[in-house]
């Protein structure tokens, strides 16, 4: 039996979006299925760029298999593995993966990763075949401000809100906080702190008010990063960290609290969290603000050389 000769694999054509789109998202729920490509597309109509990664393998006119990538803030980019049309060989997938990734190479990313469920096995393999590495399963968390304090308790923390001339103090601090880190330790070092901090910065609508250098006796020992999400009616608590000398003393919690505050403030219903599986202090710390988890996922990520 003679093996089935090769697709054609380009980038999709605008015309074509929605239908490549539905080829890589067709092992969703028709709900989140329509709702992600909505989502997507709205984005795409605005910035076309977004789906410059959005490749597809064609037999003929017809449409047999699509992936997608999108680069980010900070040289990352996300990748959504391939999806097939019905009858269509393996092969085509780890053809369209691999363009993928020779294309993201060219755009100069350093870090790219894939978040998917836990049953979706056929992805985590060729994930795998093509360099990603499952490096943790994330928890995603989320707390409601109803019962969030209406005026902040005193205590031993202060919370200094960003200003432009404070960008070299907060990268100093985080890069501290990296130390010994539970949160996905095996990317530490991956990024430069400025690609780290670009990331966290492209998380929703910036807001400088929200990003915080924590001080205990006028020296800075943590940070807090949030991102608004007001369509979602959520605040994204993008990162927090304590410097080593100041763990173990309860602040992490007083951090976490501060963040439902402000979050309540803003008319915000919800404060979200992603937390590494493994960090359990920092597990912990969240079941105490009242976070509970909602979803859970595995976190695939290919470093690209630099």
């Amino acid at each position: 039996m003679e093996a089935m000769p090769q697709p054609t694999i380009a980038p999709v054509p605008e015309p074509q979006w929605r239908e490549a789109l539905a080829l890589v998202f067709s092992h969703l729920e028709p709900d989140q299925q329509r709702r992600q490509l909505d989502g997507i597309l709205s984005a795409a109509n605005q910035q076309p760029q977004r789906l410059a990664g959005l490749f597809g393998a064609w037999r003929g006119e017809r449409l047999a298999g699509a992936a997608l990538a999108q680069v980010q803030a900070g040289r990352t980019a996300m990748v959504w593995p391939p999806g097939l049309a019905p009858g269509e060989s393996p092969p085509t997938a780890d053809g369209l993966l691999a363009a993928i990734c020779d294309w993201l190479s060219s755009q100069g990313v350093r870090l790219a990763q894939s978040l998917l469920g836990d049953a979706a096995t056929a992805q985590h393999d060729i994930l795998q075949r093509h360099g990603f590495r499952r490096l943790a399963d994330l928890l995603y968390l989320v707390s409601s401000t109803e019962e969030a304090v209406s005026v902040l308790p005193g205590c031993a923390l202060r919370f200094v809100e960003y200003k432009p001339q404070f960008a070299g103090r907060l990268a100093a601090v985080v890069k501290q906080t990296y130390q010994d880190t539970l949160d996905c330790p095996a990317l530490n070092g991956v990024q430069a702190i400025e690609d780290v901090l670009a990331g966290y910065r492209a998380a929703g609508v910036f807001r400088p008010q929200w990003w915080l250098i924590v001080q205990h006796e006028r020296r800075d020992v943590g940070c807090l990063l949030l991102a608004d999400h007001p369509q979602q009616g959520n605040v994204e608590l993008v990162y927090m960290g304590l410097v080593p000398h100041a763990r173990g003393r309860g602040w992490g919690l007083e951090i976490v609290r501060h963040a439902q505050w402000l979050a309540r403030l803003a008319g915000r219903q919800h404060v979200v969290a992603a937390v590494d599986a493994a960090n359990q202090p920092a597990l912990r710390v969240y079941a105490l603000a009242g976070f509970d988890v909602w979803e859970r996922r595995a976190a695939f990520v290919r470093i690209f050389p630099l």
